[in-house]
């Protein structure tokens, strides 16, 4: 697959949990690539910025056509106002009115993964790096969790380290690098992989790409018992 293929799945929506992670790998790591996609998104901002104005002068030429008419029984400028209402409902349909509220699904369904590895007690005396990125976890100072958390030698990181400091990154509202080690847990096939699938549509859903929250949903559905029964109503409603 080359990058305009996938640069065209990405912005159709269309990319697989695969292609997802080629396409986050190729943008973090090949600055030609990265530089086809900004211009991409710019592209297409421009163009959809474009259409906003149109409809708009538009709209204008329509109440300022019916204004000029002679006044009957009917309120002409009322008549233009629900006209006007009736384009735009058209033109942004769903997306303004009757579309999925992503941002809804997502608060709905988010909640911070608690710590389950590492319990911390009164009596546990320990000054260890990995202790104190537990309780940073805990009490919700983030940053300093992920500082931890890195300060960890390669020895000493267990497995789960990715994933709570990828929670971590979420509780910054920082999707883009928990986006990153979400997908390297999927790739290195940890015990929390069922987890960082739910995560990852729940970001995606963030994103309002509804064909990869769909596919991470799905995949968690068919093969893991995490969170089955959520998953499957957030495909209900997505659909």
């Amino acid at each position: 697959m080359n990058n305009q293929e996938l640069l065209y799945l990405y912005f159709s929506n269309s990319l697989t949990p695969e292609q997802e992670t080629l396409f986050q790998s190729l943008l973090a790591t090949d600055v030609a690539f990265k530089a086809e996609f900004e211009y991409e998104k710019n592209l297409q901002k421009a163009i959809k910025s474009s259409e906003t104005d149109r409809l708009k002068s538009k709209l204008q030429d329509v109440e300022q056509n019916l204004n000029k008419q002679d006044k009957s029984i009917f309120n002409y400028r009322n008549f233009a106002i629900a006209a006007s209402i009736v384009l735009l409902m058209g033109w942004f349909g769903y997306n303004t009115f009757f579309s999925t509220n992503y941002n809804s699904l997502y608060d709905s369904n988010f909640s911070e993964y608690p710590n389950t590895v590492y319990p911390i007690t009164r009596s546990d005396d320990s000054n260890s790096l990995e202790r104190e990125a537990f309780v940073a976890y805990e009490t919700k100072n983030y940053q300093i969790a992920i500082e931890k958390f890195d300060a960890l030698t390669e020895s000493d990181k267990q497995e789960y380290v990715n994933f709570y400091k990828a929670q971590a990154y979420l509780g910054l509202e920082d999707t883009n690098n928990a986006k990153a080690l979400f997908i390297q847990i999927l790739t290195e096939d940890t015990s929390f992989v069922a987890e960082a699938n739910w995560y990852l549509a729940l970001i995606a859903i963030k994103e309002k790409d509804k064909t990869q929250a769909i596919a991470y949903l799905e995949n968690l559905v068919s093969n893991y018992n995490y969170n089955k029964n959520k998953a499957q109503e957030l495909i209900d409603k997505l659909n």
